[in-house]
């Protein structure tokens, strides 16, 4: 069990709002109830103790790092991973994306609720989080989220809701399945995208949302203060206010990279429409598309893609993406 903060975490303050990583993992951990305690032996780490609005790229890759010398111990079958709702589909992805994990199971779970809170969700999520990744069958799915008794993959998770319990959802994919006391209960099985080698450190990737009369400007600003890599949150099928052309085929010229998704929560990008602004407008000026995905999911993919020389440069990502995302 590795701890990194959170509301999962969080203990009252002096003001009334509570403090977030507050708790250590061990106290946490005292007061949770496993539906099987004896057969299980967990040991508690914490790596971080932040709300998950402060986790950085650096701590990822730590995370990462980490994780990888668990799942290679042959004692250890599964890590839960306590983490900040606010940025957990993006940790829970960026790990499924880094790491193999042939032969431990990974789940990550968090709280809509602190601890201290009436009716609190933390030590239900945890108790659930530690059986799911204690069953041998989770070993070799990759990165999981478990929260309000659901399981999810941590390629189509996303935080759909600010505070209720049920704070998680997968649209467009729905819930591996469920967890119910000891009963794990798997209706179907992930299909894991092709992990992408790291490097030491990861690149600054900006998003950058589209939306009715948008400034070109800010392609520009992204472009001009270090970006490395550009994700364009477009909208509906993957567009861009007209006036952006100019400033993104700069922008590629000059060597960034450039993504294009949706920002709808379901449907992916898609040559629709013959327009100024339109997807084909952008892949015509070297954009590549990214179906299927978030702009903070793509953008983690795209920074891991770009920490280290990565197989036949451009061309190879447009065909990861699409591997990745398309195949049946």
């Amino acid at each position: 069990m590795l701890t990194t903060g959170g509301t999962i975490a969080s203990m009252p303050g002096g003001s009334g709002l509570n403090i977030s990583g507050a708790m250590s993992g061990e106290s946490l951990l005292e007061r949770v109830a496993l539906p099987e305690p004896d057969l299980l032996d967990v040991e508690v780490r914490s790596i971080l103790q932040k709300p998950s609005n402060a986790i950085s790229l650096v701590d990822l890759v730590e995370m990462s790092r980490h994780c990888e010398r668990l799942a290679k111990d042959p004692d250890i079958n599964g890590i839960v991973v306590t983490h900040g709702t606010d940025t957990l589909e993006e940790t829970a992805h960026f790990l499924d994306v880094t790491l193999a994990l042939s032969h431990c199971a990974l789940v990550v779970t968090g709280s809509q609720r602190a601890p201290h809170d009436e009716g609190t969700d933390a030590f239900r999520n945890l108790a659930n989080a530690i059986t799911v990744a204690a069953d041998s069958r989770l070993a070799g799915l990759g990165a999981t989220v478990v929260f309000n008794e659901c399981i999810y993959a941590a390629r189509q998770v996303r935080k759909l809701n600010s505070y209720q319990v049920n704070g998680f959802g997968a649209p467009g994919g729905g819930q591996l399945g469920y967890v119910d006391g000891p009963r794990v209960h798997l209706a179907q099985l992930p299909l894991r995208m092709p992990l992408l080698p790291l490097g030491e450190s990861l690149p600054r990737v900006d998003i950058l949302p589209a939306y009715l009369d948008a400034s070109p400007e800010l392609v520009e600003a992204s472009v001009a203060s270090g970006a490395r890599g550009l994700v364009i949150d477009g909208l509906g099928r993957g567009h861009v206010p007209p006036g952006w052309l100019a400033s993104i085929e700069n922008a590629i010229k000059a060597g960034i990279t450039v993504l294009v998704v949706s920002s709808c929560q379901e449907g992916p990008v898609n040559f629709s429409y013959e327009f100024p602004g339109s997807l084909a407008s952008l892949v015509s000026l070297g954009a590549l598309v990214v179906p299927d995905q978030s702009a903070r999911k793509a953008r983690l993919n795209l920074a891991v893609m770009l920490s280290t020389p990565f197989q036949d440069g451009k061309e190879g990502m447009a065909r990861w993406f699409q591997h990745a995302l398309s195949r049946p």
